[in-house]
């Protein structure tokens, strides 16, 4: 596998915005909400434009009937890796991108809950959950070795009408990086087109980022346990479903839920799947388990390393481990 794959490196040169989902409230104040890390789509979609991928979409299909059939995406890998997406695929063991961990200080970290925590010891993040700790078990078990690698930065902004006059205000989110050496790291499949060093537009409000691409990174692909680097997209008709009637979710066995403090609760968020630069839109928004949820593998899913919706892409991107 390494042979088909660099190590993609992001290290954010400002305050990133990275959207979830679309401006809501109120009509006159709208509030967004930002992921603390880049999605596949944000990260793809970067690289597309950084190597100058053109794309042909029949945007008006989506304006006027609401039908989104995900062409944008399938063209992207079509061009930057001369391959088909498989948008039907709920697990994956060569997803088109994996990731992150964060590299601080020369050191490896998974992202976790509000923080992030050594490859070393994640696995005691995964045992607390499995074992069902509460909040000062947990605490205990990982004091000292819980990273906070990002804080949130609100910042109100309004915007005009075609008359020139203020036509509702908006309160957006900017991710901010705590320490200046760090650095975001994926698993990119090698690409077609050429990539090189350079800063690149990464997320909204054209904040910008340094991108290269470094020798492969050795990614864990055993262990009955994961960490979910990023979103797990599900879809389900009934609230009240078993993991078995979720789609998304054949290859769990269990989901333990993710740590709020005081102690690991299963969560359902919204996600968007990003802004479609090509069509001036919002793609549409999904449910989701989100970063840093414990889970459960089958065992006839061995080896995968991305689980759920559109895990090609890199959504549902999971660090494995072994108890």
């Amino acid at each position: 596998m390494s042979s088909g794959y660099r190590t993609l490196v992001i290290k954010p040169l400002e305050s990133l915005h990275l959207g979830l989902r679309n401006l809501g409230g109120v009509e006159e104040f709208s509030i967004d909400e930002s992921s603390s890390l880049p999605l596949p789509s944000t990260v793809l979609g970067a690289l597309g434009n950084a190597a100058g991928v053109s794309l042909k979409i029949n945007c008006d299909e989506y304006r006027n009937h609401g039908v989104y059939d995900f062409d944008d995406f399938r063209q992207l890998i079509t061009e930057l890796f001369n391959a088909n997406l498989n948008v039907e695929d709920t697990h994956s063991g060569e997803p088109y991108l994996w990731g992150p961990l964060i590299r601080l200080n020369g050191i490896i970290h998974v992202p976790v809950s509000e923080g992030a925590i050594s490859d070393k010891d994640v696995r005691l993040y995964v045992e607390a959950a499995a074992k069902g700790y509460g909040k000062d078990d947990v605490r205990q078990l990982i004091k000292g070795k819980l990273m906070v690698f990002s804080g949130v930065d609100s910042r109100i902004g309004i915007s005009i009408n075609e008359a020139g006059t203020v036509g509702a205000m908006f309160k957006s989110s900017y991710v901010n990086y705590k320490a200046s050496d760090l650095s975001l790291m994926y698993l990119v499949k090698n690409p077609m087109k050429q990539l090189n060093s350079n800063v690149i537009r990464l997320g909204g409000e054209g904040r910008v980022s340094l991108i290269c691409l470094e020798d492969y990174l050795k990614v864990p692909r055993s262990g009955d346990y994961a960490v979910a680097l990023q979103p797990i997209l599900i879809h389900s008709s009934d609230n009240a479903s078993s993991i078995s009637n979720v789609k998304g979710l054949e290859c769990l066995e269990e989901v333990y839920g993710v740590f709020d403090g005081k102690g690991f609760k299963v969560r359902v968020m919204n996600i968007g799947l990003g802004f479609s630069e090509v069509c001036g839109f919002r793609r549409p928004m999904l449910k989701a388990l989100p970063q840093g949820t414990v889970v459960k593998l089958r065992s006839n899913c061995s080896g995968d390393i991305a689980v759920g919706l559109l895990s090609e892409l890199g959504y549902g991107s999971i660090y494995r481990v072994s108890l």
